[in-house]
């Protein structure tokens, strides 16, 4: 997955960096309880994050489990709930979607490896689909929608990234009323930084290698990087969507979470977006195994 939306971890006090910790490994023992060992490999910050926010107003339970990265000790776990549940389903869903985009992206010899990773994780994607038909249907829409503006080698920042949006939209979708419309809000926004964060992350490799980056056609570049007025119309676009992110999120009830949620949208999303402009932002897997 992406993995830009995550907590700066120095900014958290212990117990929530624990809790945090704990809904991060549940998600990831959610995984295999519900698909399988291999599925674990799916488990990420940006759907650990979506399990936060769907939580209620009640403390969950936390308990102990050995880790498979980490076997000689215990870790805290989230127990088993149903906002793990639809965090699980809805990671492999997407998984499943982002590795068939790899199979049509990259060129032959790649994707052999995307196309037999389909393969392995197929059977876990129809159960999950068969879980979340809607969730599953909307994911499906959005990428032929996402191919067909690729195919196009469309200019447009807001059209490729309103594709993505509504994925993560139809995430938060899990129920009625005015909750599910402020977390589809907050989540939509969310969705269209990460697009816009990732294609500014891969813009250098993407212009080498000729894969399609809707920044390479909105902007000039320049050595493989923005100019500077271009860079700053980017970051006024990502702003305006964090600032909506702020406005959803103010609206909905506190929650055991609330404090790790504001961590990761006032501090760990504007701390990665300087880091993808700054050039230093490191992938998490690279860091997975120090969580």
């Amino acid at each position: 997955m992406y993995g830009y939306v995550r907590p700066e971890k120095g900014e958290l006090k212990v117990k929530e960096y624990q809790r945090y910790r704990g809904v991060y490994c549940g998600l990831c023992h959610h995984l295999r309880h519900r698909y399988g060992p291999i599925c674990r490999l799916l488990v990420n910050y940006d759907f650990t994050f979506l399990a936060m926010l769907l939580a209620g107003e009640e403390e969950e339970i936390i308990c102990s489990k050995r880790c498979p990265v980490h076997p000689l000790r215990k870790y805290p776990c989230l127990s088993s709930c149903s906002e793990l549940d639809v965090a699980a389903d809805e990671t492999v869903i997407l998984a499943w979607w982002k590795l068939r985009d790899g199979v049509r992206d990259e060129r032959f010899f790649k994707s052999l490896l995307y196309r037999a990773a389909c393969l392995i994780f197929y059977r876990a994607y129809k159960k999950a689909a068969g879980r979340r038909p809607d969730f599953a249907a909307e994911t499906q829409a959005q990428m032929e929608r996402l191919n067909h503006l690729e195919d196009a080698k469309s200019p447009s920042l807001d059209e490729t990234a309103d594709a993505f949006a509504s994925i993560l939209r139809a995430a938060g979708e899990c129920g009625t009323g005015e909750r599910s419309r402020i977390l589809g809000e907050l989540l939509y926004h969310l969705g269209r930084i990460v697009y816009l964060l990732d294609a500014a992350d891969d813009l250098a490799q993407d212009e080498k290698n000729g894969g399609y980056n809707p920044l390479c056609y909105r902007f000039h570049l320049e050595n493989g990087k923005l100019s500077q007025q271009d860079e700053a119309a980017l970051r006024l676009t990502l702003q305006c969507s964090h600032n909506s992110i702020s406005a959803a999120w103010a609206l909905l009830e506190p929650s055991p979470y609330s404090e790790i949620i504001s961590n990761i949208i006032y501090v760990g999303l504007p701390a990665v977006t300087q880091a993808v402009f700054a050039g230093t932002w490191r992938h998490p897997k690279r860091e997975r195994s120090k969580l």
